[in-house]
This record gives C-alpha cells, structure tokens and sequence, in this order.
C-alpha cells in the first residue's frame, strides 16, 4: 500500500532532504473518554530552507498537501526555529485508529477497558529510508496518556506524556498503559506532586494544633502574671 507509507515515510524523507537539521514530532493527545488530537510537527531552520529557495510558508504548504483530510495547519517560531503545525481531532479510539491506518502504522491495540488504556503500535519505517538518521533527522513520536502511565517502553517519560525515539530503517515497537479510572485525585502520572501534597498535609495537620497549643498557653500564663498576688498587710484583721 504505497499510498499509506507516504503519510510519514516520506513526510521524513522529504524533510531530512531538505534540512542537516530538522525535527519531527508525531503527537497523539489521548483522553479519558478515547477522545483527543493527533498532530504533526515539522521544526526546520530559516538558513536550510533558504538553501534550497524555500521559505516556511512554502515548505509548509507542500507538506500539508499529504496530509489526511481535515487537518488544520498553523505556524510557530520556537527557538528560531519555523514549524509547520497540522492537527485533527478524533472523537474517539476508533477514529484514531483510522488516522493511523493511513501511514506506516500498525495497530496492535488500542483500547480502553477496565480503567486502562492499552496503546500498543507499530510504526514500521523499514521504506526506501536511506541514510535519514545520518542526515540529522530527529523524530519522535509521542503521546500523552490520560490518568497515570503504569507501563511502557518509551525512551523519555515526563509525567503522562510518553516520547519514543523513533530508528529510521526498522520497525519500532511502541506499548504503554496508563491507568484512566479509580478514586482519587488525577495529577497526570507526576508522582512528585503526591509527594509534596501529602507532605503539605501533614505538615498542616502537625503544625496547626502546635500554634493553637502554643497561643493559648502563652495567653493563660500572661493572665496568671497579670494578677496581682495577695500581700501580707492586706488581710483584714479577724473581729
């Protein structure tokens, strides 16, 4: 299926060709309700693109005519850097699942089922690749999981969102699992929040009564000293 294999084998290719230096991002946003956004990113210098007579809007432009129905596009600077922006949004896993049936990718499983989400692909970049990794491309597929990341295989973990390195001229194997149901407060996988929550509460909790304690025996000492005691020549003579 040729036609498939151009959404990112050549999306890649073209952009290594035209760049010493450019950066890739496949972004898949997923919610808990199997809803979420799935976006390309292309970063690409001013001074390569003007090598080659282009400039950002042109290569953008080019580049947005492969990619599926539907997508919006936008441009960034970041880092004096130009990247072509495309994103589309799905309803659900199922309309995910035929975003990625359009590229290099294959669907082990994605599914949402007893409070987990299982993500399980493979992106299969053994094509007509030449020598991209050579020729200073970096791309990475990531993926934000909803609720906390139980499991995976990425190369970088940051809270929820899970990054893999992907090796150009083989297939890359992408597996996780994050927990998207249960009781309690969600804060994204980052586990040093809970951290610093409960050590916030207990210190609330300790701190607290020491202060009251400590008010109210300062003021009940103050009052005692105030008090003026009871002199021997003040008592009245008994009758």
């Amino acid at each position: 299926m040729k036609t498939k294999k151009f959404a990112l084998l050549v999306l890649f290719t073209l952009a290594a060709m035209l760049l010493t230096a450019c950066n890739i991002n496949i972004i898949t946003d997923i919610k808990s309700d199997g809803s979420g956004a799935y976006i390309q990113e292309i970063g690409m210098t001013t001074d390569g693109l003007s090598d080659f007579g282009m400039d950002a809007a042109s290569f953008c432009d080019e580049m947005g005519k492969d990619m599926p129905p539907g997508m919006s596009a936008r441009q960034e600077t970041r880092d004096k850097e130009t990247w072509c922006i495309f994103e589309i949004n799905f309803a659900s896993l199922d309309e995910l699942k035929n975003l990625y049936s359009e590229t290099d990718t294959r669907i082990n499983q994605i599914v949402i089922a007893d409070g987990q989400l299982i993500y399980d692909i493979t992106i299969d970049m053994t094509g007509d690749s030449g020598d991209m990794a050579g020729m200073g491309l970096n791309a990475n597929w990531i993926v934000k999981m909803p609720g906390r990341v139980i499991e995976s295989n990425a190369t970088e973990q940051n809270g929820s969102t899970l990054t893999w390195k992907l090796k150009i001229g083989q297939e890359n194997n992408l597996r996780a699992v994050s927990k998207t149901g249960g009781v309690g407060l969600d804060l994204g996988g980052d586990w040093i929040w809970y951290i610093l929550g409960g050590g916030a509460f207990l210190c609330l909790c300790c701190f607290v009564p020491l202060v009251i304690g400590g008010l109210v025996f300062f003021f009940v000492r103050k009052k005692k000293a105030a008090a003026p005691e009871p002199q021997p020549g003040d008592q009245s003579p008994n009758l």
